[in-house]
């Protein structure tokens, strides 16, 4: 039995997935965010004065160039396209600014009272801001390569102090450090500015992926969270699947957000990447690591997997200890772990749970994944979280399931019933618009969209680890 006993843990269990480090990929080597290696054997100096002392010091090829090298250069991997090279000019132009760049030293400003209610402080906010290189927001439908652009931008940026990470783990990372500093701290009112401080402290550039906005404790936070960071002088690059405008539509409480979404407006340059083209599902090379119906042949293939993948070594239970937590997983060995999906997906499991199983294995075995529909949201909602973080972190992934990898989402089946049990929920909190994606599982429908983009990807020989290329 896969089980996770815990105390409570009060801050949300969020929907995050960790991105890996940028060391080879080997158990025990992935990280919620991607530091330049150096890192790992250099504290983080506290001292702006020393980021300008390196930059001389530090070459690299632009962003611009290593696409052209990967599109059209000897042994190009990637098909060219006209939407992602405008992209990639202007996060070139912003690679360019920022090799000339430092933060300068924040130092709040204590005001008079005159100044605090006249507008002075905001007055100097606006100059400081001037300096700061504008970001980048780039959104675009699934697939169209908007996390490869990013990717390019961040790989060939010559800092040490630069963070790239999924947006929901690091949402997890600041609610982390929001509960550790109330619990130190509890009569500080407002934590965001000594965490702002740390952040800036790793890294000055900010680079997210898949920038989106589902749940309250996040909105309610993020406004703030960016007008810290933003003052410190970072610089964010993000992708997201939705324009800036359309971030947590129709969300509880969205009032609130909407000047979250003006600050983004004014310090971002907003770009959209969508070729209509999800590169993810062109026909490539595919491995044979998922199968289909539920049977006894399948139940063969995937013991025979098994068998290569673990060289006959047998499984053992294996205990996780995090967050004041234990995660038992019930069979592994040297870097494979066999999960039953009623075990990981059917459970009351968070995406912190998902993030700690790809921490510690290479390749996961997934068996007996059901077809879902609109009835069995939650399971679906893990289950995506859990392909997320696999993906995240290039887990190799072998699973069996009841139907074609084409079928398993069905975003329509079931979408009355679950129309009129939400209704009883809106009922009962008293919430007026039925249009949120809350009530109306528009957000189910496009995750089952990205999570079905991700999973044919995973199949692709090219992602799988070098057992699985030659079983036929």
């Amino acid at each position: 039995m896969f089980r996770a006993t815990s105390k409570r843990i009060l801050y949300r269990q969020c929907r995050v997935i960790c991105t890996r480090s940028t060391t080879a990929r080997l158990p025990l080597t992935y990280s919620c965010h991607r530091w330049q290696s150096t890192l790992a054997a250099t504290p983080v100096s506290s001292s702006y004065q020393s980021v300008k002392e390196e930059l001389p010091k530090l070459t690299s090829v632009s962003p611009l160039s290593r696409y052209d090298e990967i599109t059209t250069g000897p042994g190009a991997t990637v098909r060219p396209d006209l939407g992602q090279r405008q992209v990639i000019e202007k996060l070139d132009d912003l690679w360019h600014t920022i090799q000339h760049y430092v933060p300068q030293q924040y130092t709040p400003k204590q005001t008079s009272a005159w100044n605090k209610w006249f507008g002075s402080k905001q007055s100097s906010t606006k100059d400081t801001l001037k300096k700061v290189p504008k970001s980048l927001y780039v959104y675009g439908n699934v697939g169209t390569g908007k996390t490869m652009v990013m990717d390019l931008f961040f790989d060939s940026l010559p800092i040490t102090r630069k963070r790239r990470v999924h947006f929901h783990a690091f949402m997890l990372d600041v609610h982390q450090r929001m509960h550790q500093i109330k619990t130190k701290f509890p009569s500080l009112a407002e934590p965001l500015s000594p965490i702002a401080d740390d952040l800036v402290k790793e890294a000055y550039v900010l680079c997210f992926d898949e920038f989106q906005v589902t749940d309250i404790a996040d909105a309610m936070i993020l406004r703030n969270l960016f007008e810290e960071l933003f003052k410190r002088g970072v610089v964010l690059v993000t992708t997201s699947n939705r324009h800036p405008t359309e971030l947590y539509k129709n969300g509880i409480q969205r009032v609130s957000f909407l000047p979250c979404i003006d600050l983004l407006m004014d310090r971002c340059q907003v770009l959209c990447l969508d070729s209509g083209t999800d590169y993810r599902k062109i026909e490539r090379a595919q491995s044979h690591v998922y199968f289909y119906p539920l049977d006894r042949q399948t139940d063969q293939r995937i013991a025979e997997i098994t068998r290569i993948l673990t060289h006959d070594k047998p499984m053992t239970p294996m205990d996780l200890h995090f967050l004041s937590r234990t995660l038992t997983i019930p069979n592994q060995v040297d870097g494979v772990a066999k999960l039953r999906f009623a075990d990981v997906c059917a459970q009351p499991l968070s995406a912190a749970d998902y993030l700690e199983i790809v921490k510690h294995f290479h390749t996961v075995i997934l068996t007996d994944i059901p077809r879902m529909n609109m009835k069995h949201r939650a399971e679906a909602r893990r289950f995506i979280t859990f392909i997320d973080a696999m993906y995240e972190s290039h887990v190799t992934l072998v699973a069996s399931g009841e139907s074609n990898i084409m079928e398993i989402f069905n975003a329509e089946e079931g979408r009355e019933q679950m129309e009129e049990e939400l209704l009883d929920i809106r009922d009962s909190l008293d919430v007026s618009d039925v249009s949120s994606p809350l009530f109306t599982g528009q957000e189910e429908a496009f995750a089952f969209q990205r999570a079905l983009s991700r999973l044919i990807q995973m199949q692709s020989k090219d992602w799988v680890r070098e057992e699985l290329k030659q079983i036929q």
